[in-house]
């Protein structure tokens, strides 16, 4: 007896839904686990995950996506009730594939969609049963599921995000992500008082529950709120020479700081993090009578609202410098010398936000998102 035959007599043998066999059992193509087909059906078996029946639609889904060597995987489970009590489901080592009753097919989830999509009690939830496979979105870069409520969307860069009802219609009229003024969802939806709504890459879209129309917001220019690329240069360039002349007595300015390119955005797993800015600036170091050492300095600093502190804050992420001393100047002072002071001096700021402008706490709750745009732009935007 195996692992595959008892759990066939479990199921009640010839006599359940299976039928017949119509194969011995036989080793799985990737060399690892062992199958058996029947009239109804299939089991399957690994040594981690035992073995298990899969049926019906799910079983065609599952074979259509390579059986085992898909992203799926061995089952984990056999075909079960959904506790929605409106369809099937069976589980895999990588996902699980869902039918919902009377539809003519089943449709995978699997992954960091699949994972938000928990977040929401997978079909239990407001999105409901899948309405595809996930799939990869037109412009090439993100993955996506349909749900029978909404939508999740996926990009490396800013993880998984869910968009639904009015403002999910909004962006699909508009062109999903290739829509360059929004892009990708960065964030769910979010309650603004009794009204909603969706953070983006580059933009944000509002719904008024007053009377159910859903609108792009345009940055403000309350307050400064909103700075152009040049402002913003200004801003950062002042913090960031300020500091590097602090390093050492004899350090002065050669060229910038200024504004070398723009990060895109980045997911750790629980946040996204704004874009930041790459910052270049040339150092030189006063030596007596000799050729001057250069430095040339890059760091990356992340800009945000800090709610807590009532302030937009600059971070510095990280930083990199490449120094030249010329000959003879290298006699006296080296490269690893200078890099040293520069180091010991940066190193302690790396991590440590500071203040680049106050927000007057009475429009702290009217913000909606403050983001670094492509261009270098930073926009806050707000709904009165």
């Amino acid at each position: 007896m195996s692992a595959i035959s008892d759990k066939y007599a479990a199921l009640g043998g010839a006599g359940s839904f299976l039928g017949a066999a119509t194969t011995g059992e036989l080793v799985c193509p990737d060399g690892v686990g062992h199958y058996q087909h029947f009239n109804g059906g299939s089991i399957y078996w690994s040594p981690s995950t035992g073995a298990h029946e899969v049926h019906g639609l799910i079983r065609a889904k599952w074979a259509k996506l390579g059986w085992e060597k898909s992203p799926l995987g061995y089952p984990t489970s056999d075909e079960t009730n959904s506790p929605s009590g409106h369809g099937r489901y069976s589980a895999f080592q990588g996902g699980a594939i869902l039918w919902h009753t009377g539809a003519a097919e089943a449709f995978e989830s699997h992954g960091e969609i699949r994972s938000h999509w928990g977040v929401f009690n997978y079909e239990n939830g407001f999105l409901g049963f899948p309405l595809t496979d996930e799939t990869k979105t037109p412009d090439t870069v993100g993955r996506f599921n349909h749900f029978e409520g909404g939508s999740i969307y996926w990009k490396p860069s800013i993880g998984a995000h869910e968009v639904h009802g009015d403002i999910r219609a909004y962006w699909a009229a508009h062109g999903w992500e290739r829509n360059a003024a929004l892009g990708y969802p960065i964030s769910d939806e979010q309650p603004h008082g009794d009204d909603r709504f969706s953070d983006f890459e580059n933009g944000v879209l509002f719904w008024h529950k007053s009377n159910s129309t859903t609108n792009e917001l345009v940055p403000t220019p309350l307050l400064g709120a909103t700075k152009s690329h040049a402002e913003m240069q200004s801003l950062l360039a002042s913090k960031i020479g300020d500091q590097l002349k602090a390093a050492n007595s004899r350090v002065y300015l050669e060229d910038g700081p200024r504004i070398e390119s723009i990060t895109d955005y980045g997911f750790d797993g629980t946040k996204v993090h704004n874009r930041q800015y790459v910052m270049y600036t040339k150092i030189g170091y006063s030596v007596s009578g000799l050729p001057d050492p250069e430095s040339e300095i890059t760091l990356t600093i992340r800009v945000e609202l800090d709610r807590a502190k009532s302030a937009v804050t600059a971070t510095i992420t990280q930083w990199n410098v490449h120094t030249n001393v010329p000959w003879p100047t290298s006699w006296g002072e080296s490269a690893g010398d200078i890099n040293s002071q520069l180091k010991a001096h940066l190193d302690p700021l790396v991590g440590v936000s500071q203040v680049v402008q106050a927000v007057p706490g009475g429009s702290l709750g009217l913000i909606l998102s403050m983001k670094v745009m492509p261009n270098g732009d930073f926009n806050t935007y707000i709904q009165l």
